[in-house]
């Protein structure tokens, strides 16, 4: 490896132990969040670590990404960061943020999965053009506007420049972008998360976390308001995260740490050692919920 970057010598990777018989008598939520918390930890270590990992050029010479892998290895680190904010959430007891931060990590994991799935240039190709539409649209309204008045304000030329520079990054031209196109790339969110197996936990994945998004009524009346009798007043408390979600998305970004080294990295030498992290990872955390479940069924919670 040329010096100046990272193996995994660099890395430790501890353990989070789950203690049966200490966790079934546990009386109250906050030793399964704090289990959850260190998981979701273990997992996101990998992560980063996938975030940088791609195939070498020819005699193991490092190399810099191509377009499709920038968009991979964007996502990546997109997931890893949101991990860390999540977590962040969490720890400060403030699930309002954190149920928004979930709803991005799902889109996050679903779009990965899908992309390393479907495998096809086309697709790269629509997810940017997708993305361009809006910097199509925003370069229309500047020429414009420019040629109304008759010349271009400075602001005008820094925009300009700035939207010139994403389309030659993304190697396309702005008369290859059709704006008045509405449809989204790969189909709808729903489309892309029914084909890679997740039709059914698409409604606690993304649909009802979009209340807490757009602040729906749903949001306010979860966390922003109560009600008093036919009445309400404004609530500024915060609300305490639960565990489950924390499981769910560990194991979700466990599943899309496995299939990008699967896909993409099947002669890493280091394949099978993090394979083996990640799935004694998702066991634990498997158990974890499990164990968690019991609590709520014996709590009547």
């Amino acid at each position: 490896m040329t010096d100046g970057y990272l193996s995994l010598n660099d890395f430790s990777f501890e353990k989070t132990m789950i203690d049966r018989e200490r966790m079934a008598r546990l009386t109250s939520e906050d030793g399964f969040m704090s289990i959850a918390v260190e998981l979701m930890k273990e997992i996101s270590k990998i992560t980063v670590i996938l975030a940088c990992s791609y195939p070498p050029a020819e005699n193991n010479i490092v190399r810099k990404l191509t377009r499709n892998e920038a968009i991979l290895g964007g996502l990546f680190v997109r997931l890893a960061k949101l991990q860390s904010g999540y977590l962040d959430a969490v720890c400060q007891r403030r699930s309002e943020i954190a149920s928004i931060l979930e709803r991005c990590l799902s889109e996050t994991i679903i779009n990965l999965i899908y992309l390393i799935t479907q495998n096809s240039n086309e697709l790269y190709d629509e997810y940017i053009i997708y993305s361009l539409r809006e910097e199509k649209k925003l370069l229309d309204l500047i020429d414009k506007n420019v040629t109304s008045r008759g010349y271009e304000l400075p602001i005008e030329s820094r925009m300009r420049s700035s939207i010139m520079r994403s389309f030659d990054s993304s190697g396309l031209a702005p008369d290859q972008i059709d704006e008045t196109n509405r449809k989204t790339w790969g189909g709808s969110i729903f489309r892309r998360a029914e084909s890679i197996g997740l039709a059914e936990a698409y409604r606690a994945l993304f649909g009802l976390p979009s209340h807490v998004i757009h602040g729906n009524w749903q949001d306010l009346l979860r966390f922003h308001v109560k009600q008093e009798g036919d009445e309400f007043l404004p609530s500024m408390e915060w609300t305490i995260p639960r565990p489950q979600p924390i499981f769910l998305l560990g194991l979700l970004s466990a599943a899309v740490c496995e299939l990008y080294l699967n896909e993409k990295l099947p002669d890493c030498e280091d394949r099978r050692f993090l394979l083996e992290i990640i799935n004694d990872c998702q066991r634990r955390i498997k158990e974890a919920d499990e164990l968690h479940e019991h609590f709520l069924q014996k709590s009547n919670l």
